[in-house]
């Protein structure tokens, strides 16, 4: 049995461009939730989504749930939603999310008193309680900002189809030589302007302080690339040494168009126990030492290099593609230490600095091509 959990950050809906690739590798991946028993959006949703949720491969989490407030806080949100026009003037991402410095803490807090006001709901005194507010508020933007990046590249694919299907028909017409369309346009419109903010709201509700117990997550992953490269920035100016790359895993990077939906990992991968076990002593609490050095035995290595032989056989390459994923070890620091060191610096108590159970923290990077 396969008991291995990863968490998706920073992301609050399931992607099934994420998802098809990492239950291969894991028994239960997380997603946190802004807001508790919220069901997917139908445009979000997939039948690969729905069977993963009900075998309970996928579990939804969510920090200090809303409770009473559940439904104040969606009718604000629907409110921002639907109208976003008049919100634009209020509402600036910036002080929103707290990334401001604290000289404009005033300003921020100006902000969400008129939002929550507008929402009717009674605007949080303490400090701590407002930032949860504002992080949930921000997580939920993140979404809305999501459904109208996936619109865009939708149109910029249907026009590129277009436009290759025109200029086939000019080749064949004129019998000449075009131009072909530039890589930029086929692979559509994606931006990672939010992504710093949505960050820091996701690291302060997911590794909030509450009387919740959160799903015990061994492993996080991420699908930006920038997301680690702030991980790996910030510690190593502050700890002087660099997170070690411990295996890089070929996996699959969707399911087989001819079948019409994904398939759910075969049997076959989920018992690659020699490889997951390695992962998983590296979060051991009784871990006393780093994988071998160059040169020695190492049973991430020879797990990886059997794997590679595996997802070969059971996904041909041709009809699967291929994406990556890179698990590194930040030694020394707890996930939250290392979360909220990274996208939320000033955060952490004194207790967040004691050493952590275990040998430091995993961090993956699902590196997917998504121009195929």
């Amino acid at each position: 049995m396969n008991d291995s959990i990863a968490c998706v950050f920073p992301e609050t809906l399931p992607d099934e461009a994420l998802l098809f690739p990492l239950v291969q590798v894991f028994g239960q991946l997380v997603y946190m939730q802004a807001v508790e028993d919220e069901p997917l959006d139908q445009g979000r949703s997939t039948p690969f989504i729905e069977q993963l949720l009900r075998q309970g491969t996928l579990q939804l989490y969510t920090p200090m749930p809303l409770g009473d407030q559940r439904q104040r806080f969606l009718a604000l949100t629907g409110d921002i939603k639907n109208r976003r026009d008049d919100y634009a003037g209020q509402l600036s991402m910036l002080s929103l999310a707290g990334l401001s410095r604290r000289e404009q803490q005033e300003t921020k807090n100006s902000i969400l008193s008129e939002l929550l006001h507008s929402g009717k709901i009674v605007p949080r005194q303490e400090e701590e309680e407002q930032i949860v507010w504002q992080s949930r508020l921000l997580l939920k933007l993140g979404e809305f900002f999501d459904a109208e990046q996936a619109n865009l590249d939708s149109a910029l694919r249907m026009i590129s189809s277009r436009q290759d299907a025109l200029l086939a028909a000019l080749r064949e017409e004129e019998d000449i030589l075009l131009e072909p369309r530039s890589p930029r346009a086929a692979a559509g419109f994606h931006t990672d302007g939010m992504l710093q903010h949505r960050l820091k709201a996701w690291s302060r509700l997911y590794f909030h302080k509450t009387d919740s117990v959160p799903p015990p997550v061994q492993i996080f992953i991420t699908g930006h690339a920038a997301a680690f490269d702030i991980l790996q920035e910030v510690f190593e100016k502050r700890r002087q040494q660099s997170p070690r790359l411990l295996v890089s895993l070929e996996l699959p990077a969707r399911g087989n168009p001819a079948a019409g939906e994904p398939l759910p990992p075969t049997a076959e991968m989920h018992q690659r126990t020699d490889l997951l076990a390695a992962l998983a002593a590296m979060t051991d609490p009784e871990a006393s030492g780093l994988p071998p050095g160059p040169g020695l035995p190492d049973p991430l290595t020879e797990g990886a290099a059997a794997w590679s032989l595996l997802v070969d056989t059971q996904y041909p390459a041709a009809i699967y593609g291929r994406c990556r994923l890179d698990l590194f070890l930040f030694p020394g620091l707890s996930a939250r230490s290392l979360f909220l060191e990274s996208f939320s610096a000033g955060d952490l108590s004194a207790a967040d600095h004691l050493p952590p159970a275990g040998l430091g923290t995993l961090v993956g990077v699902l590196r997917i091509n998504r121009k195929e």
